[in-house]
């Protein structure tokens, strides 16, 4: 349950710290005081979109947290390990926003994302309010609240209808990846042409690169010829006077005075050793040149090559590499369909029996889902009847799919709520006949029956009493009563019976402080006269207050015998 919730900078909301408690908590207060932003409230932390227009004027940011204790139960203590954060005493929800849209949600002081924190919140709280009504009306979300009543049974069929689904659409899959045997055969005979172009081209790898490396030295050959030549008459020399007859000169010279120094030997060997250097030089430009000789075929059948390994690289995947999967993949798929004809009709016998296997399960599921429609029709009929609907007439609607393509992983069924609110007139569709009190009234009664399964710890309702008078405001404050002895209940309301069932009642007032106006909160110790303004408005009359109190003591008589 919620113990505390914390406002910072909400609309008229400056700073309020709510300390809420186990049972019945009412907020009440005169319109505009602001009872529907501490709503607002709840579900912004919860992680219901919100935008900046609920940041109060005048300040930067909203900051709203909730406190749950005892809020434990296998769901919750599963998702928290999913997302990777320890269960603990106490759980900590904080969202804020600030005026340039940055949003931060932290779970037990851990970040966390929106979709992460309303999948938790789910779990935490439910809250009742007009948006509610709206999905309700939706035929598409039927389904859903019937499976949510069937709980574990129908989860677990659902679970088997999935996987068998998941299996059947896997081999549609690859029996579609076939198709026909002409159209086999047509996609065999452009494998076929690809495989045998690219083997045709037979492109090594790096032979772009190296004929471009071709390509560029033809294209300076000029330059490259005379720095060759003109390299190897420097060092061999014009008309006999190369560097090599120097260098033996320099030998000579260096020889005859040999006696009369010692370290001239060293400096002939090493004089020597560049005689035979440059000769090896000279031999080595001499090889090169004679290697230059080519022809301009020699060009043209590089260009022609260049052209054509870029037109199959392109063609193919725009590298080596990916040409080279290519050619793996086209090679794969062309042996799958040159032999498709015995696995296809292993598919297809496969996909025979998974058929007939989808349809079980999905029989089964359907099964599940009218036996639970059938208590869910008596339960909602006998809840109705209780808040002044006698006569009414409630069915859900099942419609089931014969053909095995239809069935989805949800099923073969659509599901809608049908009514009927008086005798004699014919079921119809749910938001083509209920009015605005009997939603209140179908909302509540379905609250009741849902009380006891979903396991969600804390209730909200957001003015339940809409459109409802009379005596079923007694009814309705009955049943609300009823749902908070097993969870904790928070309601918005103006009925003064539902008041007087309060175990907490808060007092929503707004004040102007400075030239600003302020929303506060207080827990009355006696709630009195806050029934009485509810029963009689701002001019109650004398009798007022002591209808309040009658009305407290009949609360509390209902209350000690449940």
């Amino acid at each position: 349950m919620i113990t505390q919730l914390s406002i910072e900078n909400i609309a008229l909301i400056e700073k309020l710290d709510l300390e809420l408690k186990n049972g019945l908590n009412i907020l009440s207060g005169e319109t505009g005081a602001g009872k529907s932003i501490i709503i607002d409230s709840l579900n912004f932390v919860l992680g219901e979109r919100a935008d900046k227009s609920l940041i109060r004027f005048g300040t930067d940011y909203a900051v709203v947290q909730a406190v749950f204790e005892d809020y434990e139960n296998e769901q919750i203590k599963s998702y928290l390990d999913d997302i990777g954060i320890e269960t603990e005493d106490v759980l900590i929800i904080r969202r804020k926003m600030s005026v340039d849209g940055k949003n931060e949600c932290r779970i037990n002081g851990r970040v966390s994302t929106l979709s992460i924190l309303k999948g938790l919140t789910e779990l935490l709280v439910d809250i009742h309010g007009q948006h509610e009504h709206q999905s309700l009306l939706k035929p598409s979300n039927h389904i859903i609240l019937l499976d949510s009543i069937g709980s574990k049974e129908i989860d677990k069929e659902k679970a088997n209808v999935k996987a068998v689904y998941d299996e059947y659409t896997e081999v549609r899959r690859q029996l579609l990846k076939f198709g026909d045997a002409a159209e086999r055969a047509r996609k065999l005979d452009i494998l076929s042409y690809q495989i045998n172009e690219i083997e045709n081209a037979d492109i090594k790898e790096n032979e772009e690169e190296n004929l471009l490396a071709q390509r560029k030295k033809i294209r300076n050959m000029e330059k490259i010829l005379g720095a060759y030549n003109s390299a190897k008459n420097l060092i061999d020399g014009y008309d006999g006077d190369s560097l090599t007859s120097r260098l033996k000169q320099c030998i000579s010279l260096l020889s005859s005075i040999e006696s009369f120094d010692e370290d001239v030997s060293s400096l002939n060997e090493r004089l020597d050793s560049c005689k035979i250097e440059l000769s090896d030089i000279s031999d080595t430009l001499s090889d090169k040149l004679n290697e230059l000789d080519f022809d301009e075929r020699t060009a043209d059948r590089v260009e022609e090559r260049l052209d054509h390994i870029r037109a199959i690289i392109k063609k193919y995947g725009g590298s080596y590499e990916l040409m080279n999967e290519f050619y793996q993949s086209a090679v794969e798929e062309a042996g799958m369909l040159a032999n498709a004809d015995d696995t296809v009709a292993e598919l297809e016998r496969k996909l025979e029996k998974l058929s007939v296997k989808l349809k079980e399960t999905a029989a089964n599921l359907t099964s599940l889902r009218c036996k639970t429609a059938n208590k869910f029709e008596k339960d909602m009929i006998s809840e109705l009847s209780c808040l002044g609907m006698s006569g009414t007439t409630f069915k859900v609607d099942i419609v089931s799919t014969e053909y095995v393509n239809e069935i989805t992983e949800n099923g073969a069924d659509t599901v809608e709520f049908l009514i009927s609110p008086n005798i004699g007139e014919p079921l119809k569709p749910l938001a083509k006949i209920i009015s605005g009190g009997e939603m209140s009234r179908f909302m509540l009664a379905l609250k009741n029956i849902v009380a006891g399964i979903d396991g969600i710890g804390t209730m909200v309702f957001d003015e339940i009493d809409t459109g409802i008078s009379g005596n079923i405001l007694q009814v309705v404050s009955e049943k609300m009563c009823n749902i908070s002895r097993n969870r904790q209940v928070i309601a918005v309301t103006h009925m003064p019976s539902l008041a007087a069932m309060a175990d907490n009642h808060y007092l929503i007032s707004k004040s102007v402080e400075g030239g600003k106006t302020l929303t506060h909160v207080t827990l009355l110790d006696d709630d009195t006269d806050e029934i009485a303004r509810l029963i009689g408005g701002n001019d109650y009359s004398k009798f007022a207050v002591p209808h309040a109190k009658e009305m407290k003591d009949w609360a509390d008589k209902y209350k000690s015998k449940l």
